[in-house]
């Protein structure tokens, strides 16, 4: 099968935007506790700020804690691994798709299988670091949220297979 160049183009990038997605996700795993809270700091203060502006004395110093904690599980564990998953997924299917005998359901497995290696690289890489931990439950809330990721190009994939397909039925039927 024959690609186009857009093709090729939109496929580098993908696949740039997958490994700068998963470099960031390592070489924050790398980081020691202290510059992990410092980062995380952050992205729950603004979030802190939002949600006390909107509902005041909502995020109290009695609760601070479970909410920082929710915030570096939502999104630094669940919300990258979900980026991670639709950008690595849709990178596998670009870079598989013109060797139309691979069936998507094995485009499917080889990114889950992967996603499943990063969340556990990631937790074995903090075992050795300062002040950090890899944690079974993290490695869990990582993989699905390359799950999710994973699904949706997976459905997206899907209905579109299934528009082009309906499309060529339809022209067929026409002549």
């Amino acid at each position: 099968m024959k690609v186009s160049k857009k093709y090729i183009i939109w496929t580098i990038v993908v696949c740039v935007l997958a490994l700068a997605i998963n470099a960031y996700i390592v070489m924050h795993s790398c980081l020691n506790a202290e510059q992990s809270t410092k980062q995380s700091a952050g992205v729950v203060q603004v979030l802190e700020n939002i949600i006390n502006t909107i509902f005041p004395n909502t995020i109290t110093p009695d609760n601070e804690g479970a909410f920082t904690s929710f915030i570096r599980k939502a999104f630094g564990h669940f919300g990258l691994f979900a980026v991670s998953g639709l950008f690595s997924s849709l990178a596998i299917f670009l870079i598989l798709h013109p060797f139309e005998k691979i069936k998507q359901f094995i485009v499917i497995i080889g990114g889950l299988a992967y996603g499943l290696t990063i969340a556990s690289l990631t937790e074995i890489i903090q075992l050795s670091i300062d002040g950090r931990s890899g944690e079974f439950t993290d490695v869990l809330i990582d993989f699905s949220g390359y799950l999710l990721g994973t699904l949706i190009i997976a459905l997206i994939v899907f209905l579109v297979i299934k528009k082009k397909n309906k499309s060529s039925l339809e022209e067929t039927k026409s002549l």
